[in-house]
């Protein structure tokens, strides 16, 4: 007697088999879309780490060597001062219409106008604190001068404190 050979065990099977690759990739795809998404956050985080620090290596240099402030400082917008090293009215600002800070040279041969030294600023604090630094005229003086900034999407305050290399009276 001849032997029977299964006919409908193969379609079945086949089914099977497609309805496990399905979910095999289902689960490949959502690794690597986490993986990707992930590298491209932190991507975006680097830049836009390494972009603050710029801007804050150059706040720091900049308000390091204030010579004087011609007028009173705006809180939380914009401070206006005098360099001893650099030429100029300087003007830094922060424009919450923009998002930028800005740092804006005045009173010089080839003035450089309004640079951005930062964009995507959500968030921006600038102090100052002041106190009778020199024991000498009861004035008050600069003693120390607060930057703090929030970035877009990083979810880090970028913090600045600087000490005045020279005695600043309040004007």
């Amino acid at each position: 007697m001849p032997e029977k050979t299964p006919n409908g065990f193969v379609l079945i099977e086949l089914v099977m088999t497609l309805i496990l690759v399905g979910f095999i990739s289902a689960f490949v795809g959502l690794f690597l879309y986490t993986g990707i998404n992930g590298f491209l956050a932190s991507k975006r985080n680097s830049e836009a780490a390494l972009m603050a620090q710029f801007a804050l290596d150059r706040i720091s240099a900049e308000l390091r060597h204030i010579e004087s402030l011609p007028a009173a400082p705006v809180p939380d917008i914009s401070i206006t001062y005098r360099s001893k090293d650099l030429p100029g009215s300087r003007v830094l600002s922060y424009n919450s219409g923009t998002r930028t800070i800005n740092l804006n040279v005045t009173n010089v041969p080839n003035p450089l106008g309004a640079m951005i030294l930062l964009d995507n600023v959500v968030a921006y604090n600038f102090d100052l604190n002041f106190a009778d630094m020199d024991n000498a005229d009861g004035d008050q003086e600069i003693k120390l001068i607060i930057i703090d900034f929030m970035i877009a999407d990083v979810p880090k305050t970028f913090s600045l404190r600087i000490h005045p290399r020279t005695f600043i009276n309040w004007p």
